[in-house]
């Protein structure tokens, strides 16, 4: 196949960090030329992303082949296969060789039922939801459900929903016919969806075990996580104490104050009147630090929280104002988006006070 350089590198940085070393496989350590895609397997995830140049191809580009790709100066290369598997890359005087594997020992999965009509999904607007929720999905943990995002249908939207038991974030976007959908994707499968940048209409269909995103660009098979998720929408209740703040405004006074320790001190939040005043005490320093409030708060609180939690929840929000919900020192902060359906739990931590 003849190509431009940026256009195979670029799908092949896309790839190849679901290509694995598979002893049983060796043929899936590289990426599968084939109708028009190149493909990307493992035992969790499969990627299809299509590159109109290699039509007609059928040959695996391996793994240790990719680096040179990225280097190669720019302009077209062309890159091909031999009956004995050996693919040949040349472009401007550069001729390299590599023994690759037969296409056929390629082995990936993408199971879809084919009387699944789908459910239609804007791209961009699925893409921002999974942005805003995957920072509160577990990297690791004994309950799996907390690995992934959790996707609920209604008639008219889907809902994604993270939790780690710490702290929850909710979104949703725009969907018809989405009643039956209850799926959990794994967390490394949301940030491989992210990364793709899909911008294009999504089609998701699913069966008991597996889903599918498909884009004009793209497909996506993956693995579901079972089991029954959390009763979530249970865990947000109406809060006492209510007001908004500018989040660049409390991100950047979160950002100074944990910078100030390097113990794992809670930041505490006392709010009063319009003010929200933030401290973080440890032996070498007292910061404090006064962020303004855009609305009176009905009565003074103070609680303690995990100052990263906060700031990872602060910067998954894409609005300019936040509401802040609280109701009493031993109850989660409720954050919510000024302009969307967006929101978030923290769970406060305790406040050690200091003896005199």
């Amino acid at each position: 196949m003849n190509v431009q350089k940026y256009e195979i590198a670029r799908v092949i940085d896309k790839l190849k960090s679901v290509v694995q070393k598979n002893d049983q496989f060796p043929a899936l350590g590289g990426i599968l030329v084939k109708n028009g895609y190149l493909i990307a397997s493992n035992s969790e995830i499969t990627m299809k992303v299509k590159l109109e140049a290699s039509e007609g191809n059928h040959f695996i580009i391996p793994m240790k082949a990719f680096d040179l790709i990225k280097n190669l100066p720019d302009g077209e290369v062309d890159i091909s296969s031999t009956d004995q598997n050996v693919v040949l890359i040349k472009t401007r005087g550069i001729k390299n060789k590599y023994q690759s594997y037969p296409p056929e020992e390629f082995i990936f999965d993408i199971t879809e039922d084919p009387e699944a009509e789908g459910v239609q999904l804007n791209g961009k607007k699925i893409m921002e939801a999974i942005g805003h929720v995957i920072y509160a999905a577990a990297d690791t943990a004994t309950n799996a459900q907390m690995t992934g995002i959790y996707f609920e249908g209604t008639e008219n939207k889907v809902s994604l929903a993270a939790l780690d038991g710490h702290v929850i974030a909710v979104d949703s976007v725009p969907a018809e016919g989405a009643a039956d959908m209850k799926l959990i994707v794994p967390k490394a499968t949301a940030k491989k969806l992210v990364s793709m940048g899909v911008i294009d209409d999504v089609t998701l269909t699913y069966t008991k075990n597996s889903a599918i995103f498909k884009s004009e660009e793209y497909v996506i098979y993956h693995r579901l996580i079972q089991g029954e998720y959390f009763k979530y929408q249970k865990m947000f209740s109406e809060s006492e104490i209510t007001t908004y703040a500018s989040r660049t405004d409390l991100i950047g006074a979160m950002t100074r104050a944990k910078m100030c320790t390097e113990e794992k001190r809670p930041a505490i939040f006392k709010l009063e009147n319009e003010a929200l005043n933030i401290s973080i005490t440890d032996k070498l320093a007292d910061y404090q630090e006064q962020v303004p409030l855009q609305e009176a708060v009905c009565k003074p609180i103070r609680l303690g929280f995990d100052s990263k939690l906060v700031l990872e929840t602060l910067k998954a929000f894409t609005c300019d104002n936040v509401v802040l919900g609280f109701t009493s020192p031993k109850t989660p902060m409720i954050v919510e988006a000024e302009d969307s359906d967006m929101k978030a739990m923290v769970l406060p931590v305790a406040i050690r006070e200091e003896r005199s």
